[in-house]
């Protein structure tokens, strides 16, 4: 017998139930039917377990390793990198440029 994630992470629901949740609640209606198509069986992928989350988008990686938000993982991924202990000690102001228009790469200055 094949074992589905649901059986390893039973908070996940079926896509069923996510959109009787989405239509009966009026602000969360409004942004999924805002989405196009694509998002939205993307996000109901996701909510389900059909598919895991792009951890590798820019916007995931800057949330999860915000050395503001949460400075113990930006230490503990630098310091396992660098394989010696390290701590954030100040983020400089970021000029806002990237190397290139059509890059997707950030650069973050900081003092460690």
């Amino acid at each position: 017998m094949t074992k589905k994630l649901r059986d390893y992470f039973p908070m996940l629901q079926t896509r069923e139930a996510i959109l009787k949740e989405i239509n009966n609640n009026e602000k969360m209606w409004s942004t999924f039917y805002s989405w196009e198509e694509e998002r939205q069986e993307e996000f109901l992928d996701f909510c389900t377990g059909a598919r895991g989350v792009k951890v590798m988008y820019d916007f995931v990686s800057k949330e999860v390793l915000n050395p503001e938000s949460t400075p113990e993982r930006i230490d503990e991924l630098l310091s396992l990198l660098l394989k010696q202990e390290v701590h954030v000690m100040e983020v400089l102001p970021n000029d806002g440029t990237r190397l290139a228009d059509e890059s997707s790469l950030v650069i973050m200055d900081i003092v460690v």
